[in-house]
């Protein structure tokens, strides 16, 4: 059997010819790059869709706000619910 010349690999003598013609051409299509520049944001860094946000602020800050304002959701529905009872119990009068 002979060697190719260029890869080194045994080749059998039927399949020689054509071995030699295509050795080292490649057919194989090369993936396209999903980045499309004009659809990606400023923020955006080399990772594609890694973003880097905003400045950190301070997280005490960020928790009591957080508290503040579930605390008057919770008591604007107490409130809700309080007049609705109220307006309930006139109406049986």
């Amino acid at each position: 059997m002979p060697i190719c010349p260029k890869c080194q690999k045994l080749i059998s003598e039927s399949h020689y010819e054509r071995h030699i013609q295509r050795c080292g051409t490649t057919h194989r299509h090369e993936p396209q790059s999903l980045h499309v520049p004009s659809a990606t944001a400023q923020i955006e860094g080399p990772d594609r869709g890694v973003t880097y946000g905003p400045a950190s602020t301070p997280h005490g800050k960020t928790v009591w706000k957080k508290l503040i304002v579930a605390g008057f959701l919770i008591s604007l529905l107490i409130g809700s619910v309080v007049v609705f009872l109220l307006l309930y119990a006139l109406s049986l009068l």
